[in-house]
């Protein structure tokens, strides 16, 4: 029964972790907004509209008020918390709207399924998240009143709180990145706080603290998206269109274009290029055309992979001396604008940044990847190239290396560099550096595959120059070859992904989500995982009394519930002892990193959890005649806690079922109470938040506790019937009185009455045992089956005294 149920209860609770009570709880105001981005130009405008002091509008006037309050038509310029943005009257018109946070924090859950349904009334639910993983019971707040009661309260386990000004202090804080106009005065910061809390369960605060989806998936992603919508593919088609501008080249004059260098001479094989006809060609010498020849060959800046002959590949200069368009553009990322403006973007400084040293170390080194795109698009794999290469360390100074590391790699590579045998070429080399990138990124450069992209009908020998249109088209075949529908689906892949990037980047540099994980000093795994198991200790340790103790009555006059109440009182005094023990042995075991207070704490919880788990199994004891019916009982309802009482997973990440008895699972509320002692308490000490749902805890456990105590002296007044008439149902006891013609005590014990036929308080505390004897007789607790009373019994031979009392229980009819 046990291993079935809690196979069952736990079977995969995972998956329901979004079913967690969120909360998203709305401080900010609602804004009027300027956004008008030029991707191509990377030049975005954004502000929240304001007067000519720059004082916020009201969100909530009209678009005409807030456009006459914010625009100055004679100048034309708005004013906006970003600074004075110059537009046109008609630009403003089309590119204000009304703003608040939560709005894009909204259109990033599923859509309302009934709109009439206010916002505050609604269960909202999350797209998936990731893999079976998307929040179902997200509730929106936006009064104020019920956001400072939920705040870090107990009814929501995860909470994202805006506060006010947040809309505006983002806006301005991305906006006046690009606007060179910035005079408006800096606001206060104002942020997203994220909330979730070890307090409720352990292993629901682990997978928090371990996910966090709520930060990426849900809220940034919103606001991010708000920000630039379509960038990826907006940004793919403008480097798809920038590829092409750059990469075709437009003679002059008519041209000659040599055979592609790794292919040797070739009859016949060179091309000449029309005047004013678009071409991409791949590669040329770096020399300079000689004055007597009529053609003119193509220079290799007007190529794209320029001069990659292993006469410059292999010397210290090679970088400079490729001379072709992909190594020249590498160069000059160093005096970009575009580089200069995303570091402001992500707040990096770019003099003493790392990001410099690489950019640097890739410039040195521009003609290995020159090379190795070379190779791929030539159809050449470039794990047999064995073509040398010289590696440049010039600046790796600025990469901020351990210096007896810098040190280590300089020797390295020098000694390669001065060695024809050791010289980097890929053969030897990329196999390693593949595997590398495989284990750190689980990126395999294996994985990428090699495409002839200028085989052409210009000339099928040379290999080396195509027309735009038949470069466009083997480069579909490029990216088909390596799993993308086309070269456009490659571009929106990786630029998705660099976006993202850069996007959480930028988030972080802003540092406006703040993340708080409540009990996170004490989420060590045995203290958390340690409250369930000191919970089934305390209680198997209280159950296994009835084992020593038993219910006998020992004095001959006594009243039920003096009989009832000294019992236990003895089970409650071995409790006291058991639960002080108990806490000393935590102490010793490294809970007393919790703090004293919780400490304490514990200990005191612990002792008011054993009385309320005496009393439940008192109850069950002594309800039945048979204790071991009662006590399979006691293991039934323990079995119910331990599925159901939230000592693993919350009881709503498991089946419906066990969510609905955890309501009647003890366990439920006393690891609600110890939770908030352990990561309530022991964070922040005594205090009255914590102390109210403790005792909102102990008071719900009190009702267990006279509901069993209610069952226990019912079925204490019915045992001490039985020790005193035999039987606790007057029928029965009356039948042995007529048995043994005790009149007196019949007329006694029998009432006329319609209910309540039996006097039983009027009769003597005394225990009557010869009558008890009679109705046993009469009215065996126990039957026999008819075959079992005719099989022939050789006798019964017990190993062991002890095995007398199963024996008695076994064979005969009267327990």
């Amino acid at each position: 029964m046990y291993g079935v149920t809690c196979l069952i209860a736990f079977w995969n609770p995972t998956i329901n972790l979004g079913k967690a009570p969120v909360a998203i709880l709305n401080e900010d105001n609602t804004v009027w907004v300027y956004k008008n981005n030029d991707m191509e130009k990377l030049d975005f405008k954004i502000g929240v509209l304001t007067d000519y002091k720059y004082n916020s509008l009201d969100g909530y006037i009209s678009k005409e008020q807030a456009i006459s309050s914010a625009y100055d038509i004679e100048k034309g310029i708005l004013y906006t918390n970003t600074g004075t943005i110059a537009a046109s009257k008609e630009e403003v018109a089309n590119h204000i709207f009304q703003f608040n946070v939560w709005d894009i924090i909204k259109s990033a859950l599923n859509e309302k399924t009934d709109k009439n349904i206010k916002d505050e009334d609604y269960v909202f639910s999350s797209p998936e998240l990731k893999e079976d993983m998307a929040f179902t019971n997200i509730r929106y707040i936006s009064s104020e009143k019920e956001i400072e009661k939920q705040w870090k309260g107990k009814k929501y386990y995860v909470q994202a709180k805006i506060e006010k000004g947040f809309g505006e202090y983002l806006i301005q804080q991305v906006g006046t990145t690009f606007n060179k106009k910035n005079e408006a005065p800096k606001l206060p910061k104002s942020n997203i706080n994220l909330w979730t809390t070890f307090e409720r369960n352990f292993i629901f605060g682990y997978y928090l603290n371990s996910m966090m989806e709520m930060k990426s998936a849900l809220i940034v992603s919103a606001i991010e998206n708000f920000l630039g919508e379509n960038i990826p593919s907006f940004i793919s088609n403008i480097v798809y269109k920038n590829f092409y501008k750059q990469l075709t080249y437009i003679p002059l004059k008519d041209e000659k274009v040599s055979v592609s260098q790794s292919f040797g001479t070739i009859n016949n094989s060179e091309v000449i290029i029309k005047a004013n006809e678009h071409y991409v060609i791949s590669d040329s010498v770096n020399e300079t055309n000689s004055e007597t020849e009529d053609i003119k060959r193509v220079k290799s800046e007007n190529t794209i992979f320029g001069d990659i002959r292993e006469e410059i590949t292999s010397k210290a200069d090679a970088a400079q001396k490729t001379n072709g368009i992909f190594t020249n553009t590498i160069a000059s990322l160093l005096d970009s604008e575009q580089l200069k403006t995303i570091a402001k973007i992500l707040k990096i400084d770019l003099s003493n940044s790392k990001l410099m040293g690489y950019i640097l170390l890739l410039n040195d080194n521009s003609h290995i990847l020159n090379k190795y795109l070379y190779d791929v698009m030539h159809g050449i794999d470039p794990f047999e190239d064995s073509q040398k290469m010289w590696i440049n360390l010039d600046h790796i100074d600025k990469l901020g290396l351990d210096s007896k590391v810098q040190k280590a790699i300089t020797a390295f590579v020098t000694i390669m560099n001065g060695s024809e045998r050791f010289k980097f070429n890929f053969k030897t080399y990329l196999p390693k550096i593949s595997s590398i990138l495989n284990e750190k990124t689980g990126f395999n450069l294996r994985l990428i595959k090699s495409q002839e992209v200028f085989n052409s009908t210009l000339n099928p020998l040379n290999r080396n120059v195509t027309t735009v249109f038949e470069f466009n088209k083997n480069m579909d075949k490029l990216a088909v070859a390596n799993g993308f529908t086309n070269q456009i689906s490659f571009l929106n892949t990786l630029n998705k992904k660099l976006i993202e990037t850069i996007k959480h980047k930028t988030f972080d540099r802003f540092e406006i989500v703040n993340i708080e994980i409540a009990g996170l000093k004490n989420g060590i795994y045995g203290i958390g995982i340690g409250e369930f198991f000191i919970i089934i200790g305390l209680f198997v340790g209280t159950f296994m009394q009835t084992f020593i103790y038993d219910r006998a009555r020992r004095t001959k006059k006594l009243k039920t519930g003096k009989w009832y109440v000294s019992k236990t009182l003895l089970m409650f005094v071995t409790g006291i002892v058991q639960a002080t023990a108990l806490t000393i042995a935590l102490s010793l075991t490294g809970w007393i990193a919790i703090g004293s207070a919780a400490m304490l704490s514990v200990w005191l919880w612990l002792l008011f959890v054993d009385l309320i788990f005496v009393l439940t199994i008192q109850g069950l004891w002594f309800l039945f005649k048979d204790e071991t019916i009662s006590k399979v009982l006691v293991i039934i309802y323990l079995v119910i806690n331990i599925s159901s009482g939230w000592g693993t997973f919350p009881s709503f990440m498991q089946f419906e079922f066990f969510h609905k008895i955890s309501f009647v699972a003890e366990f439920t509320y006393v690891l609600h109470g110890l939770g908030s002692i352990i990561y309530g308490v022991g964070e922040n000490g005594f205090n009255s938040t914590d102390t109210l749902y403790i005792m909102q805890q102990a008071g719900i456990l009190l009702i267990f506790a006279v509901f069993f105590v209610t069952l226990g002296l019912i079925g204490a007044r019915n045992r001490n019937r039985e020790i005193r008439f035999g039987s606790f149902l007057g029928k029965h006891v009356i039948d042995g009185m007529i048995s043994l013609g005790l009149a007196k005590e019949l007329a006694e014990f029998k009432s006329e009455r319609k209910f309540f036929k039996y006097n039983w308080n009027s009769m003597s505390d005394d225990i009557y045992i010869e009558l008890a004897q009679e109705v046993r007789r009469l009215h065996p607790f126990e039957g026999q089956f008819e075959w079992y009373k005719k099989r022939q019994n050789d006798g019964v031979f017990p190993p062991n005294e002890t095995d007398m009392d199963i024996i008695k229980r076994n064979d005969d009819v009267e327990v």
